[in-house]
Protein backbone atom coordinates (compact mmCIF):
# COMPACT_ATOMS: atom_id res chain seq x y z
CA UNK A 1 0.00 0.00 0.00
CA UNK A 2 1.53 3.25 -1.19
CA UNK A 3 2.22 6.08 1.23
CA UNK A 4 1.18 4.17 4.34
CA UNK A 5 3.75 2.89 6.82
CA UNK A 6 2.98 1.28 10.12
CA UNK A 7 5.24 1.86 13.10
CA UNK A 8 4.40 0.30 16.44
CA UNK A 9 4.96 2.42 19.52
CA UNK A 10 3.36 1.96 22.90
CA UNK A 11 2.98 5.36 24.55
CA UNK A 12 1.47 6.54 27.79
CA UNK A 13 -0.25 9.72 26.66
CA UNK A 14 -0.77 12.31 23.94
CA UNK A 15 -0.47 15.99 24.85
CA UNK A 16 0.27 19.25 23.16
CA UNK A 17 3.18 20.36 25.34
CA UNK A 18 6.39 22.33 25.47
CA UNK A 19 8.28 19.97 23.15
CA UNK A 20 5.95 20.56 20.21
CA UNK A 21 5.62 24.29 20.87
CA UNK A 22 9.38 24.55 21.05
CA UNK A 23 9.41 23.22 17.53
CA UNK A 24 7.51 26.32 16.45
CA UNK A 25 9.69 28.75 18.34
CA UNK A 26 12.82 27.22 16.78
CA UNK A 27 11.73 28.36 13.33
CA UNK A 28 13.90 30.82 11.40
CA UNK A 29 11.98 34.12 11.44
CA UNK A 30 11.02 36.32 8.53
CA UNK A 31 12.71 39.67 9.16
CA UNK A 32 10.86 42.95 8.45
CA UNK A 33 11.24 46.54 9.60
CA UNK A 34 7.74 46.81 11.05
CA UNK A 35 4.36 45.07 10.69
CA UNK A 36 1.47 47.41 9.89
CA UNK A 37 -1.98 46.32 11.04
CA UNK A 38 -3.45 48.76 8.53
CA UNK A 39 -2.36 46.38 5.77
CA UNK A 40 -4.33 43.41 7.07
CA UNK A 41 -6.93 42.04 4.66
CA UNK A 42 -10.58 41.42 5.50
CA UNK A 43 -9.85 37.73 6.11
CA UNK A 44 -7.21 38.46 8.76
CA UNK A 45 -7.38 39.47 12.42
CA UNK A 46 -4.81 40.14 15.11
CA UNK A 47 -4.39 38.85 18.66
CA UNK A 48 -2.35 41.47 20.52
CA UNK A 49 0.15 41.01 23.35
CA UNK A 50 2.20 43.72 25.11
CA UNK A 51 5.86 44.26 24.35
CA UNK A 52 7.94 41.69 26.27
CA UNK A 53 4.87 40.03 27.82
CA UNK A 54 2.79 36.97 26.84
CA UNK A 55 -0.62 38.26 28.00
CA UNK A 56 -3.36 38.31 25.32
CA UNK A 57 -5.03 41.75 25.23
CA UNK A 58 -8.09 41.04 23.07
CA UNK A 59 -9.42 37.57 24.01
CA UNK A 60 -12.84 38.45 22.53
CA UNK A 61 -11.46 37.31 19.16
CA UNK A 62 -11.76 33.75 20.45
CA UNK A 63 -15.13 33.23 18.75
CA UNK A 64 -13.82 33.88 15.25
CA UNK A 65 -10.91 31.54 15.87
CA UNK A 66 -13.36 28.82 16.82
CA UNK A 67 -15.77 29.33 13.91
CA UNK A 68 -13.56 29.98 10.88
CA UNK A 69 -10.98 27.98 8.94
CA UNK A 70 -7.46 29.09 9.89
CA UNK A 71 -4.87 29.00 7.10
CA UNK A 72 -1.94 30.69 8.79
CA UNK A 73 -0.74 31.72 12.25
CA UNK A 74 1.98 34.39 12.36
CA UNK A 75 3.72 35.33 15.62
CA UNK A 76 5.13 38.87 15.49
CA UNK A 77 7.78 40.24 17.89
CA UNK A 78 10.63 42.77 17.93
CA UNK A 79 14.32 41.98 17.81
CA UNK A 80 15.26 44.62 20.42
CA UNK A 81 16.16 43.43 23.90
CA UNK A 82 17.13 45.64 26.83
CA UNK A 83 19.01 42.82 28.58
CA UNK A 84 21.58 40.52 26.95
CA UNK A 85 20.16 37.60 28.94
CA UNK A 86 16.59 38.13 27.66
CA UNK A 87 15.21 34.91 26.13
CA UNK A 88 13.02 35.74 23.13
CA UNK A 89 12.39 32.07 22.38
CA UNK A 90 10.95 31.55 25.88
CA UNK A 91 8.68 34.58 25.48
CA UNK A 92 7.44 33.28 22.12
CA UNK A 93 6.83 29.89 23.72
CA UNK A 94 4.74 31.47 26.49
CA UNK A 95 2.74 33.47 23.95
CA UNK A 96 1.93 30.25 22.08
CA UNK A 97 0.86 28.65 25.35
CA UNK A 98 -1.50 31.57 25.99
CA UNK A 99 -3.01 31.19 22.53
CA UNK A 100 -3.40 27.47 23.16
CA UNK A 101 -5.20 28.20 26.43
CA UNK A 102 -7.50 30.68 24.69
CA UNK A 103 -8.37 28.40 21.75
CA UNK A 104 -7.19 24.83 22.40
CA UNK A 105 -9.11 23.55 19.37
CA UNK A 106 -6.73 25.51 17.15
CA UNK A 107 -3.91 23.14 18.10
CA UNK A 108 -5.78 19.84 17.97
CA UNK A 109 -4.73 19.41 14.33
CA UNK A 110 -2.47 22.28 13.23
CA UNK A 111 -3.12 22.16 9.48
CA UNK A 112 -2.24 25.83 9.19
CA UNK A 113 1.04 27.41 8.13
CA UNK A 114 3.13 28.92 10.93
CA UNK A 115 5.52 31.87 10.66
CA UNK A 116 7.71 33.84 13.06
CA UNK A 117 8.07 37.50 12.07
CA UNK A 118 10.85 39.56 13.63
CA UNK A 119 10.62 43.39 13.50
CA UNK A 120 13.85 45.43 13.47
CA UNK A 121 12.55 49.01 13.79
CA UNK A 122 12.43 49.37 17.58
CA UNK A 123 15.70 50.24 19.32
CA UNK A 124 14.36 51.16 22.76
CA UNK A 125 11.39 50.17 24.96
CA UNK A 126 9.49 53.38 24.18
CA UNK A 127 9.46 52.73 20.43
CA UNK A 128 8.77 49.01 20.88
CA UNK A 129 5.76 49.73 23.09
CA UNK A 130 4.15 51.52 20.14
CA UNK A 131 4.67 48.59 17.77
CA UNK A 132 2.45 45.56 17.30
CA UNK A 133 3.27 42.32 19.10
CA UNK A 134 1.23 39.15 19.02
CA UNK A 135 -0.47 36.96 16.42
CA UNK A 136 -1.84 37.65 12.95
CA UNK A 137 -4.36 35.00 11.93
CA UNK A 138 -5.27 34.41 8.27
CA UNK A 139 -8.62 32.75 7.57
CA UNK A 140 -9.95 31.16 4.43
CA UNK A 141 -12.21 33.84 2.91
CA UNK A 142 -15.97 33.53 3.23
CA UNK A 143 -17.84 33.24 -0.06
CA UNK A 144 -20.54 35.75 -0.96
CA UNK A 145 -23.62 34.89 -3.01
CA UNK A 146 -22.02 36.43 -6.09
CA UNK A 147 -18.89 34.33 -5.57
CA UNK A 148 -20.96 31.18 -5.26
CA UNK A 149 -22.69 32.04 -8.53
CA UNK A 150 -19.33 32.44 -10.24
CA UNK A 151 -18.19 29.06 -8.95
CA UNK A 152 -21.45 27.45 -10.12
CA UNK A 153 -21.11 29.12 -13.55
CA UNK A 154 -17.55 27.84 -13.78
CA UNK A 155 -18.72 24.27 -13.21
CA UNK A 156 -21.50 24.65 -15.81
CA UNK A 157 -19.06 25.98 -18.40
CA UNK A 158 -16.61 23.21 -17.57
CA UNK A 159 -19.22 20.52 -18.14
CA UNK A 160 -20.31 22.34 -21.30
CA UNK A 161 -16.76 22.18 -22.62
CA UNK A 162 -16.71 18.42 -21.94
CA UNK A 163 -19.89 17.91 -23.94
CA UNK A 164 -18.58 19.98 -26.86
CA UNK A 165 -15.33 18.06 -26.86
CA UNK A 166 -17.21 14.78 -26.73
CA UNK A 167 -19.20 15.79 -29.80
CA UNK A 168 -16.02 16.72 -31.67
CA UNK A 169 -14.25 13.52 -30.62
CA UNK A 170 -17.12 11.44 -31.97
CA UNK A 171 -16.84 13.17 -35.34
CA UNK A 172 -13.07 12.87 -35.36
CA UNK A 173 -13.26 9.16 -34.64
CA UNK A 174 -16.20 7.98 -36.76
CA UNK A 175 -17.20 4.35 -37.03
CA UNK A 176 -18.74 4.76 -40.49
CA UNK A 177 -17.49 6.09 -43.82
CA UNK A 178 -18.75 9.21 -45.55
CA UNK A 179 -20.28 9.21 -49.00
CA UNK A 180 -22.34 12.16 -50.23
CA UNK A 181 -21.61 15.16 -47.95
CA UNK A 182 -23.87 17.64 -49.70
CA UNK A 183 -25.21 19.79 -46.86
CA UNK A 184 -28.81 20.69 -46.35
CA UNK A 185 -30.40 23.40 -44.24
CA UNK A 186 -29.19 23.32 -40.62
CA UNK A 187 -27.46 19.97 -41.04
CA UNK A 188 -24.23 18.60 -39.65
CA UNK A 189 -21.64 16.25 -41.07
CA UNK A 190 -17.94 15.49 -41.42
CA UNK A 191 -15.63 16.82 -44.09
CA UNK A 192 -12.28 16.18 -45.83
CA UNK A 193 -13.22 12.79 -47.27
CA UNK A 194 -11.07 10.88 -49.72
CA UNK A 195 -12.16 9.71 -53.15
CA UNK A 196 -12.77 6.24 -51.83
CA UNK A 197 -15.27 7.55 -49.30
CA UNK A 198 -13.18 6.83 -46.20
CA UNK A 199 -12.56 9.60 -43.66
CA UNK A 200 -9.31 11.50 -43.56
CA UNK A 201 -8.81 13.79 -40.53
CA UNK A 202 -12.52 14.67 -40.33
CA UNK A 203 -13.85 17.74 -38.57
CA UNK A 204 -17.36 18.52 -37.45
CA UNK A 205 -19.25 21.23 -39.32
CA UNK A 206 -22.71 22.76 -39.26
CA UNK A 207 -24.43 24.21 -42.35
CA UNK A 208 -26.64 27.20 -41.57
CA UNK A 209 -29.00 28.77 -44.14
CA UNK A 210 -29.93 32.45 -44.27
CA UNK A 211 -31.61 34.70 -46.88
CA UNK A 212 -29.86 37.70 -48.45
CA UNK A 213 -31.87 40.25 -50.51
CA UNK A 214 -29.15 40.52 -53.17
CA UNK A 215 -27.92 36.93 -53.41
CA UNK A 216 -30.93 34.91 -52.25
CA UNK A 217 -30.40 31.85 -50.05
CA UNK A 218 -26.84 31.48 -48.75
CA UNK A 219 -25.41 28.39 -47.14
CA UNK A 220 -22.80 29.05 -44.44
CA UNK A 221 -20.54 26.22 -43.36
CA UNK A 222 -19.39 26.60 -39.74
CA UNK A 223 -16.42 24.40 -38.89
CA UNK A 224 -15.66 23.42 -35.30
CA UNK A 225 -12.09 23.31 -34.02
CA UNK A 226 -10.81 19.92 -32.91
CA UNK A 227 -10.25 20.91 -29.26
CA UNK A 228 -12.27 22.83 -26.71
CA UNK A 229 -10.41 24.99 -24.21
CA UNK A 230 -11.78 24.62 -20.66
CA UNK A 231 -12.98 27.80 -18.95
CA UNK A 232 -10.62 29.71 -16.65
CA UNK A 233 -11.30 29.46 -12.89
CA UNK A 234 -13.16 32.36 -11.22
CA UNK A 235 -11.09 35.53 -10.92
CA UNK A 236 -11.94 36.01 -7.25
CA UNK A 237 -10.70 32.58 -6.13
CA UNK A 238 -8.17 33.01 -3.35
CA UNK A 239 -5.74 30.33 -4.53
CA UNK A 240 -5.80 29.32 -8.20
CA UNK A 241 -3.16 26.66 -7.57
CA UNK A 242 -5.93 24.49 -6.15
CA UNK A 243 -7.31 24.13 -9.67
CA UNK A 244 -4.13 22.19 -10.47
CA UNK A 245 -4.65 19.82 -7.51
CA UNK A 246 -5.78 16.44 -8.85
CA UNK A 247 -6.58 14.76 -5.50
CA UNK A 248 -10.05 13.49 -6.48
CA UNK A 249 -9.01 12.21 -9.91
CA UNK A 250 -5.92 10.55 -8.43
CA UNK A 251 -7.98 8.74 -5.79
CA UNK A 252 -10.55 7.49 -8.32
CA UNK A 253 -7.81 6.38 -10.71
CA UNK A 254 -5.99 4.40 -8.02
CA UNK A 255 -9.20 2.68 -6.92
CA UNK A 256 -10.85 1.53 -10.12
CA UNK A 257 -12.28 -1.50 -8.34
CA UNK A 258 -14.80 0.66 -6.46
CA UNK A 259 -18.33 -0.07 -7.64
CA UNK A 260 -21.97 0.26 -6.61
CA UNK A 261 -21.40 3.38 -4.53
CA UNK A 262 -22.90 6.75 -3.68
CA UNK A 263 -20.76 9.89 -4.13
CA UNK A 264 -21.26 12.49 -1.39
CA UNK A 265 -19.62 15.85 -2.15
CA UNK A 266 -19.09 19.03 -0.14
CA UNK A 267 -19.89 21.96 -2.47
CA UNK A 268 -19.46 24.83 -0.03
CA UNK A 269 -17.31 27.76 -1.16
CA UNK A 270 -13.70 26.95 -2.11
CA UNK A 271 -14.52 23.34 -3.05
CA UNK A 272 -15.14 24.01 -6.76
CA UNK A 273 -11.63 22.83 -7.81
CA UNK A 274 -12.50 19.43 -6.36
CA UNK A 275 -16.18 19.34 -7.32
CA UNK A 276 -15.04 19.89 -10.91
CA UNK A 277 -12.98 16.71 -10.74
CA UNK A 278 -16.08 14.72 -9.80
CA UNK A 279 -17.65 15.75 -13.12
CA UNK A 280 -14.42 15.15 -15.04
CA UNK A 281 -14.32 11.64 -13.59
CA UNK A 282 -18.02 11.04 -14.31
CA UNK A 283 -17.65 12.27 -17.89
CA UNK A 284 -14.69 9.94 -18.49
CA UNK A 285 -16.55 6.75 -17.53
CA UNK A 286 -17.05 4.40 -20.46
CA UNK A 287 -19.71 2.53 -18.50
CA UNK A 288 -21.47 5.06 -16.35
CA UNK A 289 -22.87 2.67 -13.76
CA UNK A 290 -20.48 2.56 -10.80
CA UNK A 291 -21.85 5.63 -9.04
CA UNK A 292 -25.55 5.02 -8.44
CA UNK A 293 -26.44 8.29 -6.71
CA UNK A 294 -24.82 11.67 -6.10
CA UNK A 295 -25.32 13.70 -2.92
CA UNK A 296 -24.27 17.34 -2.59
CA UNK A 297 -24.33 19.33 0.65
CA UNK A 298 -23.86 23.00 1.51
CA UNK A 299 -24.22 23.00 5.31
CA UNK A 300 -27.63 24.48 5.78
CA UNK A 301 -28.97 26.47 2.80
CA UNK A 302 -27.74 29.83 4.13
CA UNK A 303 -28.92 29.11 7.69
CA UNK A 304 -27.31 31.20 10.43
CA UNK A 305 -24.55 29.31 12.24
CA UNK A 306 -26.24 29.59 15.64
CA UNK A 307 -29.34 27.84 14.27
CA UNK A 308 -27.51 24.84 12.85
CA UNK A 309 -27.96 21.61 14.79
CA UNK A 310 -26.21 18.27 14.20
CA UNK A 311 -28.18 16.01 11.84
CA UNK A 312 -30.74 18.82 11.35
CA UNK A 313 -28.70 21.30 9.34
CA UNK A 314 -30.18 20.43 5.89
CA UNK A 315 -28.87 21.81 2.61
CA UNK A 316 -28.58 18.31 1.13
CA UNK A 317 -29.46 17.56 -2.51
CA UNK A 318 -29.67 14.04 -3.94
CA UNK A 319 -29.93 12.81 -7.53
CA UNK A 320 -29.82 9.46 -9.23
CA UNK A 321 -26.97 9.13 -11.70
CA UNK A 322 -28.68 9.93 -15.01
CA UNK A 323 -25.64 11.44 -16.67
CA UNK A 324 -23.26 14.31 -16.13
CA UNK A 325 -25.71 17.04 -17.15
CA UNK A 326 -28.40 15.96 -14.68
CA UNK A 327 -25.88 15.54 -11.87
CA UNK A 328 -24.44 18.96 -12.69
CA UNK A 329 -27.85 20.61 -12.33
CA UNK A 330 -28.25 19.20 -8.83
CA UNK A 331 -24.76 20.28 -7.81
CA UNK A 332 -25.17 23.87 -8.97
CA UNK A 333 -28.58 24.12 -7.33
CA UNK A 334 -27.00 23.03 -4.05
CA UNK A 335 -24.12 25.50 -4.42
CA UNK A 336 -26.41 28.46 -5.13
CA UNK A 337 -28.63 27.64 -2.15
CA UNK A 338 -25.68 27.60 0.24
CA UNK A 339 -24.05 30.29 2.32
CA UNK A 340 -20.57 29.93 0.90
CA UNK A 341 -17.52 28.79 2.81
CA UNK A 342 -15.28 29.86 5.66
CA UNK A 343 -16.98 28.14 8.57
CA UNK A 344 -14.95 25.46 10.31
CA UNK A 345 -17.79 22.88 10.48
CA UNK A 346 -19.82 21.01 7.85
CA UNK A 347 -22.69 18.51 7.96
CA UNK A 348 -20.83 15.55 6.41
CA UNK A 349 -22.42 12.83 8.54
CA UNK A 350 -25.94 14.12 7.92
CA UNK A 351 -25.28 14.04 4.17
CA UNK A 352 -23.91 10.49 4.33
CA UNK A 353 -26.96 9.26 6.24
CA UNK A 354 -29.38 11.07 3.92
CA UNK A 355 -27.73 9.74 0.79
CA UNK A 356 -27.82 6.14 2.00
CA UNK A 357 -31.62 6.36 2.34
CA UNK A 358 -32.03 6.79 -1.42
CA UNK A 359 -30.09 3.68 -2.37
CA UNK A 360 -30.07 1.11 0.40
CA UNK A 361 -28.29 -1.47 -1.77
CA UNK A 362 -25.12 0.62 -2.10
CA UNK A 363 -21.91 -1.19 -1.15
CA UNK A 364 -20.22 1.96 0.13
CA UNK A 365 -20.19 5.75 0.18
CA UNK A 366 -17.45 7.95 -1.22
CA UNK A 367 -17.09 11.26 0.63
CA UNK A 368 -15.35 14.18 -1.12
CA UNK A 369 -14.43 16.14 2.01
CA UNK A 370 -12.77 19.45 2.82
CA UNK A 371 -9.83 18.46 5.02
CA UNK A 372 -9.69 21.95 6.55
CA UNK A 373 -13.22 21.70 7.92
CA UNK A 374 -14.39 19.34 10.65
CA UNK A 375 -17.74 17.62 11.03
CA UNK A 376 -20.57 19.45 12.75
CA UNK A 377 -22.08 16.04 13.46
CA UNK A 378 -18.87 14.15 14.33
CA UNK A 379 -20.49 12.68 17.47
CA UNK A 380 -22.94 10.76 15.26
CA UNK A 381 -20.42 8.84 13.14
CA UNK A 382 -21.78 5.54 14.47
CA UNK A 383 -25.07 6.22 12.69
CA UNK A 384 -23.37 5.70 9.31
CA UNK A 385 -23.97 2.03 8.49
CA UNK A 386 -21.94 1.61 5.29
CA UNK A 387 -18.17 1.82 4.67
CA UNK A 388 -17.03 5.35 3.82
CA UNK A 389 -14.10 5.95 1.48
CA UNK A 390 -12.97 9.48 2.35
CA UNK A 391 -11.19 11.48 -0.37
CA UNK A 392 -9.56 14.34 1.52
CA UNK A 393 -9.08 17.61 -0.36
CA UNK A 394 -6.28 19.83 0.90
CA UNK A 395 -4.36 17.41 3.11
CA UNK A 396 -0.83 18.51 2.18
CA UNK A 397 -0.12 19.72 5.72
CA UNK A 398 -1.71 16.75 7.46
CA UNK A 399 -4.93 14.78 7.69
CA UNK A 400 -7.90 15.98 9.72
CA UNK A 401 -8.12 13.22 12.34
CA UNK A 402 -11.94 13.30 12.38
CA UNK A 403 -11.97 11.74 8.91
CA UNK A 404 -9.59 9.01 10.06
CA UNK A 405 -12.08 8.27 12.85
CA UNK A 406 -14.95 8.21 10.34
CA UNK A 407 -13.17 5.72 8.11
CA UNK A 408 -12.16 3.55 11.06
CA UNK A 409 -15.64 3.45 12.61
CA UNK A 410 -17.32 2.56 9.29
CA UNK A 411 -14.62 0.09 8.17
CA UNK A 412 -13.78 2.42 5.31
CA UNK A 413 -10.61 3.98 3.93
CA UNK A 414 -8.89 7.38 3.57
CA UNK A 415 -7.36 8.76 0.37
CA UNK A 416 -5.10 11.76 -0.11
CA UNK A 417 -3.50 13.16 -3.23
CA UNK A 418 -0.72 10.56 -2.99
CA UNK A 419 -1.83 7.80 -0.62
CA UNK A 420 -4.47 5.16 0.05
CA UNK A 421 -4.90 4.18 3.71
CA UNK A 422 -6.79 0.93 3.61
CA UNK A 423 -6.10 -1.07 6.79
CA UNK A 424 -7.08 1.30 9.59
CA UNK A 425 -9.07 -1.45 11.27
CA UNK A 426 -5.91 -3.53 11.70
CA UNK A 427 -4.46 -0.96 14.10
CA UNK A 428 -4.05 -1.87 17.74
CA UNK A 429 -4.20 0.36 20.78
CA UNK A 430 -1.15 2.62 21.05
CA UNK A 431 0.13 2.10 17.49
CA UNK A 432 1.31 4.88 15.20
CA UNK A 433 0.73 5.26 11.49
CA UNK A 434 2.39 7.48 8.92
CA UNK A 435 0.35 9.09 6.14
CA UNK A 436 2.31 11.19 3.66
CA UNK A 437 5.19 11.43 6.17
CA UNK A 438 2.98 12.72 9.00
CA UNK A 439 2.56 10.64 12.14
CA UNK A 440 -0.71 9.83 13.93
CA UNK A 441 -1.46 7.87 17.09
CA UNK A 442 -4.35 5.44 17.53
CA UNK A 443 -5.41 5.49 21.18
CA UNK A 444 -8.74 4.98 22.94
CA UNK A 445 -10.32 3.98 19.61
CA UNK A 446 -9.55 7.42 18.14
CA UNK A 447 -6.75 9.03 16.15
CA UNK A 448 -4.52 11.81 17.45
CA UNK A 449 -2.21 14.18 15.65
CA UNK A 450 1.41 13.69 16.77
CA UNK A 451 2.75 17.21 16.87
CA UNK A 452 6.45 16.62 17.27
CA UNK A 453 6.53 15.00 13.82
CA UNK A 454 4.71 17.83 12.09
CA UNK A 455 6.79 19.85 9.65
CA UNK A 456 5.93 23.53 9.95
CA UNK A 457 7.31 24.78 6.65
CA UNK A 458 6.86 27.97 4.73
CA UNK A 459 4.43 27.45 1.91
CA UNK A 460 1.88 29.38 -0.06
CA UNK A 461 -1.31 29.94 1.87
CA UNK A 462 -3.91 27.43 0.83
Amino acid sequence: MRGFLLLIFMVAQVAFGAVSLNGLTNRTPVVVEEVSLAQLSENQLYIATPFAKPVILNPEQKQQLQERVVLKVELVYTRFRSSPTFNQQLLNLNRLKELNRLVPGLFEAPLWEFQLTEQTKGNNPEVCNQMFHGFIITFRPNSSNSMLKQEADYLKKLVGSFLKQDSIDRYNNPTTTNSNLTGSSDSTGTGDSTSSGTTKKPMKFTIKTHYDKKWGYIYDTIWFVDTVKPPPPPDFFYNHQLYQDSTVLNAFDRNRDWSNFIVVTDVTGSMSPYSAQVFIWLKAQTQNDKAKYFVFFNDGDDTESRKKKPLETKGIYVTENKGVDAVMQTATKCMLKGSGGGESLENDVEALIEGAKYYTSASSLILIADNFESMRDYDFINKVSKPVHVILCGSERGVNIQYLDLAYRTKGTVHTKFSDVTNLNDLKEGEHIYIDEQKYLFKNKRFHFVYDAFQYQNSSVR
